[in-house]
């Protein structure tokens, strides 16, 4: 059960958890460019790059099925502020790693913290938005959460060129910063009413009731799960491709490609007017042709294709993102907020750990260019997929 919260600490309460949600999608993504520094200290290749990814990865997914529901039992303040503080220990295993073990312990606690803000931000949000303004919650929850992960790769990017120790100094600047977050979660109204004990136990994921809205919500999981196939791509093996095949060298522009795909999906959620939610194929559309133009730019060692390749596929993530979060909010009972929001990004994140860890085996089994066409391949079917069972539902759209 929500809280009412008056019109004016709901409205600054808002903005105050939007930029917590912000803060912790970019510690998710700042080691991406740093692994080309960690790799050659620690001696790891490709498939442990992928494996230190996936772990991250995983640490989302325990936390949306173990952590994310207590929000609605126990409040959204406490658990953000305890993601934070996870976040805040991650960070100092980064600063103190000396091996890969060290690497995947951090990895684990940034995608926990990830995870339980990501289910608690969202159904947050929503509820400090007010029914008199149903797309805001949606389009800055998904603002956030792309416009986090794109700023921290070029922000650690920028730090790794311009900075001198660019594995350590990023990490203790965002240390610092994750203290006016503790006072943002502080200062934010709570807005579930009954708080009652938090209770420990591995949810089952929680799925809309009835058909067509069973068909609809599935149609958006497994959109979502192509989707963030492609960015498990860009966060693991594309800073490493960038350099070794098409020749980048400056961090800061790896760190900028990867994150203009975090940017470019962010702006197409954020300007897309509701009418292309309404198409069944121009997101899917968007995502298939970027997919195999920036494979096609990998393949022909061009960069300016491989950008181009980027920018399309962001365009389609980002559509189907937001059309993502919208269906969940719609179909979500007020009680059970949080829990539809953890399962819709559990597919996300799934999207990220399997295909991601099947790319960096198919790496060491054939060649790069033959690894990432089968990915391209496994995306363009399922997202396709998703399209055909989109039309199947068959229900009136009623998007926000």
């Amino acid at each position: 059960m929500t809280e009412r919260v008056d019109t004016a600490r709901a409205r600054a309460g808002f903005w105050l958890v939007a930029v917590v949600y912000l803060l912790a999608m970019l510690g998710g993504t700042l080691p991406v460019p740093l692994y080309v520094f960690w790799a050659p200290r620690m001696g790891f290749g490709p498939f442990t790059t992928t494996l230190v990814f996936a772990t991250y990865s995983l640490g989302v997914v325990v936390a949306l099925l173990v952590f994310a529901s207590m929000s609605d039992r126990a409040g959204r303040r406490p658990l953000l502020a305890a993601a934070l503080l996870v976040a805040a220990a991650s960070t100092a295993l980064f600063l103190l790693a000396r091996n890969v073990e060290m690497l995947l312990a951090a990895r684990l606690l940034s995608g926990l913290a990830t995870g339980v803000v990501t289910a608690t931000a969202t159904a947050a949000l929503e509820e400090l938005s007010g029914p008199r303004h149903p797309r805001r919650a949606s389009i800055i929850a998904t603002a956030a959460n792309l416009g986090g992960l794109g700023l921290g790769t070029l922000v650690a990017g920028l730090f790794a060129q311009f900075f001198a120790d660019p594995t350590h100094l990023v990490f203790w600047v965002y240390l610092v910063a994750l203290v006016p977050g503790l006072v943002a979660v502080a200062l934010a109204p709570e807005t579930v009413a009954g708080l009652g004990r938090p209770t420990l136990s591995v949810r089952r994921p929680t799925v809309p009731r009835g058909r067509a809205g069973r068909r609809e919500f599935s149609a958006a999981a497994f959109a979502v799960f192509a989707a963030f196939a492609v960015f498990g791509l860009f966060s693991s093996l594309v800073p490493s491709f960038l350099r070794e095949q098409l020749h980048v060298a400056s961090v800061a522009v790896v760190g900028g490609e990867v994150g203009l795909l975090f940017g470019v999906a962010m702006l197409a959620q954020l300007a897309a007017p509701n009418r292309w939610l309404h198409s069944q194929w121009l997101a899917p559309g968007f995502l298939v042709a970027g997919v195999g133009v920036f494979v096609t730019g990998l393949w022909t060692r061009s960069f300016p294709l491989f950008v181009l390749g980027t920018v399309l596929a962001g365009c389609g993530v980002g559509l189907a993102f937001r059309r993502g979060i919208a269906v969940t909010q719609r179909l979500a009972s007020p009680e059970h907020r949080a829990d539809l929001t953890a399962t819709y990004f559990l597919a996300a994140y799934a999207g990220t750990i399997v295909p991601t860890l099947g790319l960096g085996l198919l790496d060491q089994a054939v060649n790069q260019n033959l690894a990432t066409l089968s990915l391209a391949v496994g995306i363009a079917a399922v997202t396709v997929a998703a399209a055909l069972l989109r039309r199947s539902a068959a229900v009136p759209e009623g998007l926000n």
